[in-house]
């Protein structure tokens, strides 16, 4: 096979994608990075791991996906990826940020099927109730938080429709200032193209990821735990919108 798609095409991205993070200590030789890489992977499962090998070959190859800023991503510790949302394969890319495996809460409905509840489940997927709160979950999120494990967070709360962003809720502030961890703003663009709300066709086009510097919320003696969560939320509104209006 010749062009795009060639096997040396391929096999080039796949050397790329044992890079898959950048640590200031490490710039050099890609055997460093590769060898750094490979010490951040501890504590993911394997299986994990080569899903993420895969599917960073795939997104390079097919939707020539590029990333900015995953030295933000936290290498250790809990923290939040606050990211807009348009498509089903947001889950995905917010993978390839970064080699730590990533919970994800995603709506009850996609837990119907035994098969698919079983493969996201694997993924670090659990479900919840969007119509009302639910207190279990927010204590999982919590005791996934405070265990130090990263979580992937929606704060619109829905796939947009016109893929622009939309209206932020403060619940991801809210649970980020309870766990004492940092937000991370993520602004993905043209998943909303590759698989549009509401159809099954799958359309090849390009995708980017955009990591802001981590948001961190701090409440004092003299602010109450209301003006506190506002602050932190104004933050990540403000951080969010500057990443997606970046050209």
């Amino acid at each position: 096979m010749k062009g795009k798609y060639s096997m040396n095409h391929i096999a080039s991205e796949a050397k790329q994608s044992r890079d898959c993070f950048v640590v200031p200590k490490t710039l050099g030789t890609p055997r460093n990075d590769t060898v750094e890489c490979t010490s951040l992977m501890k504590g993911t499962p394997f299986w994990y791991s080569l899903l993420r090998e895969l599917a960073i070959i795939i997104f390079k190859v097919f939707f020539a996906v590029k990333i900015q800023g995953k030295e933000n991503v936290p290498l250790k510790g809990g923290a939040i990826l606050a990211s807009n949302h348009l498509s089903y394969f947001d889950p995905i890319v917010l993978g390839l940020l970064t080699p730590r495996k990533i919970n994800f809460m995603a709506k009850e409905e996609l837990f119907e099927n035994f098969f698919f509840r079983l493969l996201i489940t694997k993924l670090g997927a659990f479900p919840f109730k969007r119509e009302r709160i639910d207190k279990a979950v927010y204590q999982k999120v919590l005791d996934l938080l405070k265990k130090g494990e990263l979580l992937a967070l929606f704060p619109e709360g829905t796939r947009s429709w016109e893929g622009k962003l939309g209206h932020l809720q403060q619940g991801t502030a809210r649970i980020a200032l309870r766990a004492n961890v940092p937000l991370v703003p993520v602004i993905i663009r043209g998943t909303g193209k590759v698989l549009p709300r509401g159809k099954k066709m799958v359309r090849l086009t390009k995708i980017e990821a955009r990591v802001g510097k981590p948001l961190r919320g701090k409440k004092s003696k003299k602010e109450d735990v209301k003006r506190a969560i506002e602050k932190l939320h104004k933050k990540l509104e403000n951080s969010m919108r500057m990443l997606s209006s970046e050209s």
